[in-house]
C-alpha cells in the first residue's frame, strides 16, 4: 500500500474561507426558518382585493364605485400588482415576493455586517429567534419591502466614507421609496439624514436638494392620492389614528404592546435595548442618530397605542438594534474576551430565544397556546397559520373560513354585507359586494368618527350614523343620513369619492377638507349623539 494514499477516516475537508461557508450555512438555516414560518394574514387581502380591482379596470378602490385608500402601503401595493397579473393563487401573490425580498435582506446583512465568525453567530441567533422580524417577513404586509428599503440605507450609510453627493441622494431614494411604502416609517430614516445634512454643511443647499429629490416618488403619490382619493393619507390612518381617544388609554395600551414584546418574543425589543445601550460606549454620531430613529419610533408606537398584531412595529426597529450591535467593537470596552465567555452568551441567548411564546423554529401545525393576551394583542401568525401558512397549505390545501363564507356571499349576491373582518372575506366575495367594514378601515364616512371607547386597539368600531346603512344600500342615489350636520358633510364628501374626478367643485372640496373647513360640522355630530358622560 502506497505511503501516501490517505486513510478515509482521515481525510480531512479542506475548506478555503471557512467564514464564507459558515455564512452560507447560517443563510440557508434562516431561510429555512423562513419558509417554514411563510404564511398570510386577512389584512394583506384588503390591498389583495385593491389589486385584482384594478386589474380588472374598476381603479384602486376596495369598494367598487367608492375611491377609498383602505390600504396604508402604496409602494407595498404597485409591486403586489404585477406579481398578481402573472400568479393566479392569491397565497402565492404573497409568499413569492416576501421571500425574495426577506432572503435579500439576510444577504445583504450578512456581507456587510457579518464580516467575522462572532458577528456571523450573533446573526443567525438574533434573527432566527426573533418572532417580530421572521412573522413579518411574510405575512402579505409591507414589512419585508421595509425591511430589505432600510437593509439598503444602512449598508450605505455606514460604508460610504466620506459620504458623495451621488451616496447622499441613494440614502434619499431610499428613505423615500421606505415613506412611499409606508409613512411612519419616516421616523427611522429621519434622524440620519439630519445628521448627514449638518455633516454635509459645506454643501447643505445641494444636500436639501437632493433630499427632496430622493423624495420625489412620494410627493408624486401624494399628489395623486389626494387628487384621486381627495386626502393625502390613507383612510387606516383616519381610522386607527385620529381616534379621538383618550391619551392615557393610548398610552396603557402601548405600554401593553412593548411588555407583549418582550413576554412573547424577548430576543426582539431586547436587541433593541442593547444595541441602543452599546451606543452609550462607542461615541459615533451615525450609530447615535440610529439610536435615536429607535427611540423615537417606540414613542410613536406609545402614542398611537400600538397595535394588535404582536411585534409587527417591532421588526423594522429589530434590524437597527441588529446593525448596532454588529458594529460595536466590544473588545474596545471589555478588552479580550475569553472563548468560553462567548460560548456562555451564545448560549444564554439560545435558551431566551427559545423562551419565546412561539419560537419561529419550531412552527408547526396545531400548536398549542392562546393566540391573545389580556389586551386583545395577538399572534397573527399563529391565528391564520394553519389554514394559510405555506408548510399547511402545500400538504393540505383548502381555505380560510373567511374564505369559504366570501365565495358564499359572492354566489348569493347580497350585498351590502358587514363585517368586522374584511380581508379575505372581501376578495373571495369580489367586486360585485359591497363590504362594509364594522372597523371603518374602508370607511370612508365613520373612519372620520370617533371611535367608541375602549374597544380592540388597532381595530376601534365606530357606531353607524342613522340613515347611512339606508344610503348605501340605495348604491349611493340619496343621501339618507339623518343628521343634519352628517348628512351635509357626507354630501359634501361624496363628491370627492364617488362620480368624476373632474366633477365641477371637487377641487374646492378636496381643500376645505384638508384645511378643516368641514370638522365643524363633525363636531355639532357627535355632540348630539354622544352619550352623557
Amino acid at each position: 500500500m502506497s505511503e501516501d494514499r490517505q486513510n478515509p477516516m482521515e481525510l480531512k475537508v479542506n475548506i478555503k474561507n471557512p467564514i464564507s461557508t459558515l455564512r452560507y450555512l447560517g443563510l440557508s438555516l434562516l431561510v429555512f426558518i423562513l419558509i417554514r414560518n411563510l404564511w398570510v394574514s386577512d389584512d394583506a387581502f384588503i390591498t389583495l382585493r385593491t389589486v385584482d380591482n384594478f386589474l380588472h379596470g374598476y381603479g384602486l378602490v376596495w369598494n367598487v364605485g367608492e375611491r377609498v385608500q383602505a390600504f396604508t402601503h402604496p409602494l407595498w401595493l404597485i409591486l403586489l400588482i404585477p406579481v398578481g397579473m402573472f400568479i393566479a393563487d392569491p397565497l402565492y401573490v404573497f409568499y413569492i415576493p416576501s421571500l425574495v425580498l426577506s432572503v435579500w435582506t439576510l444577504w445583504i446583512f450578512f456581507r456587510m455586517f457579518a464580516p467575522g465568525l462572532i458577528q456571523l453567530a450573533l446573526a443567525v441567533i438574533l434573527i432566527g429567534s426573533s418572532s417580530a422580524f421572521v412573522d413579518y417577513s411574510s405575512s402579505g404586509l409591507e414589512n419585508p419591502l421595509t425591511h430589505l428599503l432600510l437593509a439598503g440605507f444602512l449598508v450605505i450609510y455606514f460604508r460610504l466614507e466620506p459620504l458623495t453627493s451621488k451616496g447622499f441622494f441613494q440614502l434619499s431614494l431610499l428613505a423615500g421609496l421606505g415613506v412611499l411604502n409606508r409613512m411612519d416609517t419616516i421616523l427611522l430614516f429621519l434622524p440620519a439624514l439630519i445628521q448627514l445634512l449638518f455633516a454635509r454643511g459645506n454643501q447643505f443647499g445641494r444636500s436639501v436638494i437632493l433630499l427632496l429629490a430622493g423624495f420625489l416618488p412620494f410627493v408624486a403619490w401624494e399628489l395623486f392620492a389626494l387628487f384621486y382619493y381627495g386626502f393625502p393619507f390613507p383612510n387606516t390612518y383616519y381610522a386607527k389614528a385620529a381616534t379621538h381617544l383618550p391619551s392615557d388609554l393610548l398610552l396603557k395600551q402601548g405600554i401593553a404592546y412593548i411588555e407583549n414584546s418582550f413576554h412573547w418574543d424577548p430576543l426582539t425589543l431586547g436587541t433593541v435595548l442593547f444595541g441602543i445601550l452599546s451606543v452609550f460606549f462607542q461615541h459615533d454620531s451615525k450609530r447615535i442618530s440610529l439610536a435615536v430613529s429607535c427611540v423615537l419610533y417606540i414613542a410613536y408606537v406609545l402614542w398611537i397605542g400600538g397595535d394588535f398584531m404582536s411585534g409587527r412595529y417591532f421588526s423594522a426597529i429589530f434590524l437597527i438594534g441588529l446593525t448596532l450591535l454588529l458594529t460595536f467593537n466590544a473588545r474596545n470596552l471589555f478588552g479580550e474576551i475569553p472563548p468560553r465567555v462567548i460560548r456562555l452568551l451564545f448560549l444564554m441567548l439560545i435558551l431566551t430565544g427559545l423562551s419565546a411564546e412561539r419560537p419561529p423554529i419550531s412552527t408547526h401545525s396545531g400548536q398549542p397556546g392562546l393566540y391573545s393576551d389580556q389586551y386583545d394583542i395577538v399572534s397573527e401568525r399563529f391565528y391564520y397559520f394553519d389554514a394559510n401558512g405555506w408548510i399547511n397549505y402545500v400538504k393540505h390545501g383548502g381555505r380560510h373560513d373567511l374564505a369559504t363564507k366570501g365565495l358564499e356571499a359572492g354566489q348569493a349576491k347580497i350585498s351590502p354585507v358587514e363585517m368586522n373582518t374584511i380581508g379575505m372575506f372581501g376578495y373571495y366575495a369580489g367586486p360585485d359586494i359591497y363590504i362594509i367594514d364594522t372597523h371603518a378601515l374602508a370607511d370612508p364616512l365613520r373612519a372620520h368618527l370617533p371611535a367608541d371607547h375602549g374597544r380592540g386597539i388597532g381595530h376601534y368600531e365606530r357606531t353607524m350614523p342613522a340613515g347611512y346603512l339606508e344610503t348605501i344600500q340605495t348604491g349611493f342615489s340619496q343621501n339618507l343620513i339623518q343628521h343634519p350636520d352628517l348628512h351635509l358633510y357626507y354630501e359634501k364628501l361624496s363628491i370627492l369619492i364617488h362620480g368624476s374626478l373632474s366633477a365641477p367643485g371637487r377641487f374646492q372640496e378636496i381643500v376645505r377638507f384638508n384645511t378643516g373647513h368641514y370638522d365643524r360640522l363633525l363636531e355639532y355630530y357627535w355632540h348630539d349623539v354622544q352619550p352623557d358622560p
